[in-house]
């Protein structure tokens, strides 16, 4: 084996082997050999092989003094020295490597030199001096890394959406498929990153990649498809992986591929369990959603999106929103939503001016013989850092410390964050209240709570679901709520949020004997309702006290918001099915349904 030998300071040495047809050498971090000395260039030098003939060139007129020689092109023979900068490179080999290398005429100068693009090491090495550093692509190396640890995970139902994570950050705007092939050679996608058709194969393909070593290669027009079988053991149905791959990429795509199938062939009994546990858990966690947060105003289906991709992440949420807006509800039920089963949550309150308590109280005294990390503590548990912007910037980076370490640690092992902090989170980050450092950490899942007049279009139907949830508190039966009530619910201008919502309608229900309809009064505070809105909420208030059947109550409340949009955009269908989240059929069979007019005219009406 021909190798190069760089000698370092010392009278230290460092070993590369020339397997490859091109490797690069230079500073940058780019190159297969990183060589970071004096008179170094960022693209110093590509060494190429053509069968048994070596040759250098020098990149954007760089040299080398080789064998005392200044040069910028040349044939490399075995026992070669040359200098680069202030390192020196000896091309050695064995005996029989001598003899197995040709001699031939350097090429001259001014002629090209075809230049492979100085394809990426496949071999990783740990430097031994200050000079240089081998390091396999980044791509290779941060996606083996990623595969460990998705299937490090101790938690089984959440693999399915972990490997749809690990394609979208592997496989790049690329299309990648896990799929159980069927007896009619149909893909059954398990975890999927494909837009289009899947392609249909002849059977006799999985026949052919059940031999050991095998893959295929599958070409559909200008499209190149990677296909690796995965070996299920004594499994009846077949499972493959497919990529759509390139000729840049091709070698990496191979390379990774192989690995990702070894993977998946020794965890398969996790991810057979993950798809069926994963698919029960959608639609478990669609009706919780829809069960605790009421509404079809945009403010609210943003909201379910963002709690729902928050509950199957493993990464850390921030929440934000003003005090009693609800976060710490969203915490729990992101907590209660996650596909592994709900964990305990642990609550830390950050306090102003108080560092030493808080900090005491999240990573433990630090005493002598205390040694456990919170992770360790607290593993697999929620953590809960509220208000964590009160926090002083040099806990904030302690606190990003810890998730940071969780993080590297692997998916299930650690803890899950969750911090909350007050509404506009750029406006704290400008004004240096909340660390830059600490907000990356959770910029994948930001998720601003929406106070009660951004969903006031909701407020009818989320009394009467919070009703219901404050009557089995108590244990009562809750007949309805008086008009007159409803309407002092309705008018009043809820500062304190959800909190204060929940707490109204609580001392409403305690003064409500068992088996009747809720009465009383809110104290009055001027309505932030917008003009003609009166009219509207006395309409809605009466329908949900005609009767305490929700079956009635219900679709009058979306009969009467379906009316209001179709006013509000004069008849527009279209419009109105895009703002009630439906579609046009649905609306067009709901508008029939309930006998709503048509709108359309006001479209001519001038006044």
């Amino acid at each position: 084996m021909v190798t190069l030998v760089i000698e370092g300071t010392g009278g230290s040495q460092l070993t590369y082997q020339l397997d490859k047809q091109s490797i690069s050498i230079g500073a940058s971090s780019r190159n297969d050999v990183v060589l970071r000395v004096p008179g170094v260039a960022p693209e110093h030098l590509i060494i190429q092989r053509n069968r048994k003939v070596f040759t250098f060139l020098g990149q954007q007129r760089q040299v080398v003094v080789l064998n005392g020689e200044r040069r910028s092109r040349g044939v490399l023979k075995v026992g070669d020295k040359f200098r680069i900068g202030t390192a020196t490179i000896i091309f050695q080999g064995s005996d029989e490597d001598e003899a197995d290398v040709d001699v031939v005429e350097a090429p001259e100068e001014g002629k090209p030199t075809p230049d492979t693009g100085g394809a990426p090491a496949a071999k990783r090495g740990k430097p031994r001096s200050e000079i240089v550093l081998f390091r396999e692509p980044h791509r290779l190396s941060d996606a083996r890394q990623q595969m460990v640890e998705v299937f490090r995970s101790r938690i089984r139902s959440d693999l399915v959406p972990s490997l749809r994570a690990l394609f979208a950050s592997i496989f790049t705007d690329r299309k990648a498929l896990l799929a159980l092939i069927d007896e009619n050679g149909q893909f059954q996608p398990v975890a999927s990153q494909w837009e289009g058709d899947l392609p249909k194969l002849p059977s006799r393909t999985f026949d052919e990649l059940e031999e050991p070593g095998r893959y295929a290669v599958l070409r559909l027009g200008g499209q190149t498809l990677l296909i690796y079988p995965v070996d299920r053991g004594a499994q009846q149905r077949s499972a493959v992986l497919m990529l759509e791959s390139d000729s840049e990429s091709s070698d990496e795509d191979h390379a990774l591929l192989g690995e990702f199938a070894q993977h998946l062939s020794v965890q398969w009994d996790r991810v057979e369990r993950s798809t069926s546990l994963y698919g029960e858990w959608v639609t478990k966690a669609h009706q919780a959603l829809e069960d605790n947060l009421p509404g079809t105003s945009q403010a609210v289906r943003v909201l379910k999106d963002s709690v729902g991709a928050a509950a199957r992440s493993p990464f850390p949420v921030m929440l934000c929103g003003k005090p009693g807006s609800g976060r710490m509800f969203l915490a729990n039920l992101i907590a209660s939503l996650r596909p592994a089963g709900e964990p305990s949550v642990k609550v830390f309150q950050v306090r102003p001016d108080d560092d030493a308590a808080l900090r005491i109280e999240i990573f433990g005294p630090g005493g002598e013989g205390d040694e456990s990390s919170l992770a360790e503590r607290s593993r697999g548990s929620v953590v809960v850092v509220r208000d964590v912007h009160l926090a002083s910037p040099g806990l904030q980076r302690e606190i990003a410390a810890a998730v940071t370490e969780d993080l590297e640690s692997g998916y299930g092992p650690g803890v899950r964050w969750i911090v909350t902090t007050g509404e506009d989170a750029t406006a704290m980050l400008n004004e240096g209240i909340l660390d830059v450092t600490l907000f990356r950490l959770f910029d994948r899942h930001v998720i601003r709570v929406p106070s009660l007049v951004d969903r006031r279009e909701d407020l009818p139907l989320l009394i009467v679901r919070l009703l219901e949830r404050v009557g089995a508190e108590q244990n009562k039966e809750i007949r309805g709520i008086e008009l007159e009530t409803l309407n002092s619910v309705l008018e009043y201008t809820f500062e304190g949020q959800m909190t204060e919502l929940f707490g109204e309608l609580r001392r409403l229900v305690s003064a409500t004997p068992d088996g009747e309809m809720v009465r009383g009064m809110v104290p009055r505070r001027p309505s932030s309702a917008p003009e003609g809105a009166a009219g509207e909420t006395e309409e809605v208030s009466a329908s949900l006290t005609v009767t305490d059947d929700l079956k009635v109550v219900i679709p009058g409340v979306e009969r009467l918001i379906i009316d209001r949009v179709l006013r509000r955009v004069k008849g527009n269908q279209s419009k109105a099915a895009r703002t009630l989240n439906l579609s046009r059929g649905a609306l067009i069979s709901k508008i029939k349904d309930y006998e709503i007019p048509d709108y359309r005219s006001l479209r001519r009406d001038k006044n």
